[in-house]
């Protein structure tokens, strides 16, 4: 008897094995996924969703990783663990049109070769390079064209989304973007420019010309144009300084058809000025123009920018030189950092640095029939202030304050701003898309690069991210409509955000005691030398007793300004740490302590109720 129960209990077990195996067996092409991340950080947007759901066409995604290398450091394994999954999902939502490959390009084989082929960079893991090259990129491929992602880094994790689902839309579109470029400013290097400016190298093409030219067929578009052509996808128009009604016309048209907008205006054109050639006001020629809207356009859709106004922001003011040796801030020469810039969106959201000089400041009503998002402004505290404040320094800081637009996004449908002409659209039958930005500077070379001499060559270098801004927005406009607003995925680590804001505060106080030092330094310096020039040519060697007194003194002071900013680093430690002995004393007592809690209660529960 006792045999047959063994028996029958040993059945049941292989029984149940079978039972779980057959189960695994007819589920495992089935995903079922749960993203409980705070941020969705494994959940496709809105927009890739829509790309991949319209696919009528092949595309493969070939992902070439060197798995097999035993010297891949921890985290990158982990990276490419999020990626194998990313493009799973890819494959998933794409009805069969997408399949993914993965290859492990291990040195001296055929995977190894193809990978050289679609030109993927082979990257060094240590440092003597004996780790045989790790491969890690993304190639898409469909019928004869090809995109390819060379390198795939960490860093770039939070546009990873965007990055691949630009891809998808290359390889599945018929033909490549066009894109136009319009200017009152020698983008592209005229040789009217000041004679100057070609000596520094101003004869060349903007950088951010230059970038844009590397990526898409580009076509220049003269400033009198009074039609834009049908193949131009996307029009870039910076400083459309006294355009004419006829050619704001052939814009409005190009919006209504379907066409992008990207447009640079500027309530204040510094490089305007810079860029005027002598010869040309000597014969009497009006200087250029520094002023430039589009609010004949704009207007129909409800934005204006206020001319003569310029967008002020304590916060985001540039130290410049006020001349005599003097630095001082100025409100309208923006420096804006990660709070002045819309994070949400796919375009901007990996920015950190931006500098506008002078920029303009848009108006926003509603309006019917369009949406306004914005993607870079002011502080809340933000303000305008006039054109001739601004280049003087002297501004006011006014009573009112609000945030100013200085980039915005407007999208839906659009209806056209010269309803009384006969010919033409009156309104646009899809959706379009059209990007305003307030200033025109930040494009010049001068802001936004830094050219360094390496070995006689000159390398041009981003100063900030001004050149990633105008590309990514090109890129963005030139994509498939599921690219435009597609959100920024945020950074996989959670950083200590009490941490990182007692630096802020630490690093605030810092800065202003040097500030404080350094006008000391400047005082001193400028009392010195007043008591130099009032002595006799007999006392030049020497030292008189007013100015060792004010040796002393300056010196005294350096001493105990240099002790508080000891302080405010041993403030920031202590803070810190105190932070870390009160996590750590919650990790270590409090999770122990709120579980045996759990478990008393429970007990005193469970004899209550029996």
């Amino acid at each position: 008897m006792n045999h047959m129960k063994k028996m029958t209990g040993l059945a049941g077990i292989f029984l149940l094995l079978g039972i779980l195996v057959a189960f695994n067996a007819v589920l495992k092409p089935v995903r079922i996924r749960a993203d409980v991340t705070e941020d969705k950080l494994y959940t496709l947007s809105d927009g890739t969703k829509q790309l991949l759901s319209d696919l009528n066409r092949d595309v493969t995604l070939k992902f070439y990783f060197s798995k097999s290398n035993d010297r891949l450091p921890v985290p990158l394994k982990n990276f490419a663990s999020r990626v194998r999954d990313l493009l799973s999902e890819y494959e998933s939502r794409s009805g069969g049109y997408l399949v993914v490959e993965e290859f492990d390009p291990k040195p001296d084989s055929d995977e190894e070769e193809w990978a050289q082929r679609y030109g993927l960079q082979s990257q060094t893991v240590d440092m003597f390079g004996l780790d045989g090259g790790l491969y890690f990129g993304v190639v898409a491929v469909s019928g004869n064209r090809e995109a390819v992602i060379p390198v795939l880094s960490q860093s770039a994790e939070p546009r990873l989304e965007y990055l691949l689902t630009r891809m998808v839309s290359e390889v599945s579109s018929e033909r490549s973007a066009k894109v136009g470029i319009m200017s009152a400013l020698p983008v592209n290097g005229s040789s009217a420019m000041n004679p100057m400016m070609m000596q520094q190298g101003g004869g060349r093409s903007w950088a951010v010309v230059s970038e844009i030219e590397r990526q898409y067929d580009v076509e220049q578009v003269d400033m009198t144009a009074t039609n834009i052509a049908e193949d131009i996808d996307t029009l870039v128009l910076i400083h459309p300084a006294d355009i004419s009604e006829d050619t704001l016309y052939a814009l409005d048209q190009l919006v209504l058809r379907g066409g992008r907008l990207l447009a640079f205006t500027d309530a204040m054109c510094i490089t305007a000025q810079e860029t005027a050639n002598p010869q040309m006001m000597q014969m009497g020629m009006p200087p250029p123009q520094t002023e430039s809207d589009l609010n004949a356009l704009t207007s129909a859709w409800g934005i204006e920018m206020t001319p003569g106004q310029l967008a002020a922001d304590e916060a985001a003011a540039s130290l410049l030189n006020a001349g005599g040796g003097r630095a001082q801030r100025n409100a309208t020469w923006l420096s804006l950092r990660e709070q002045n810039i819309n994070r949400e969106d796919i375009a901007t959201g990996s920015l950190n640095d931006l500098m506008l000089p002078f920029a303009g400041a848009f108006e926003v009503a509603a309006s019917n029939g369009v949406e306004v998002a914005e993607l870079v402004f002011t502080a809340d505290d933000g303000y305008t202030t006039g054109t001739m404040a601004a280049r003087t320094g002297d501004i006011d800081i006014p009573a009112l304050k609000k945030r100013v637009p200085l980039a915005l996004r407007v999208s839906g449908t659009f209806k056209t701003a010269f309803p009384d002409r006969e010919e033409g659209l009156k309104e646009s039958e899809d959706p379009g898309v059209v990007i305003l930005v307030s200033d025109v500077d930040m494009l010049a070379d001068r802001i936004a690069t830094d050219s360094v001499n390496f070995m006689g060559q000159t390398i041009v270098q981003p100063r900030n991210d001004n050149l990633t801004f105008a590309v990514n927005m090109v890129e963005q406009l030139c994509g498939s409509e599921a690219l435009i607003g597609l959100r920024s995925r945020n950074a996989f680590d959670r950083p200590f955000d009490r941490v990182i804001e007692l630096e802020k505060q630490a690093a605030f106080k810092w800065q202003a005691e040097e500030e404080r030092l350094n006008a000391q330094l400047q005082a001193t310096q400028a009392k010195l030398s007043q008591l130099q020039q009032s002595r006799d040519d007999g006392q030049q060697m020497f030292l008189t007793p007013e100015q060792e007194a004010e040796v002393k003194k300056f010196r005294k002071e350096v001493f105990e300004t240099q002790q508080s900013l000891k302080e405010v680093r041993k403030s920031l430690r202590r803070d810190i740490e105190m932070l870390g002995v009160r996590l750590k004393a919650f990790n270590i007592l409090g999770i122990p302590l709120l579980v045996a809690a759990f478990g008393i209660g429970r007990g005193l529960w469970m004899k209550k109720t029996r």
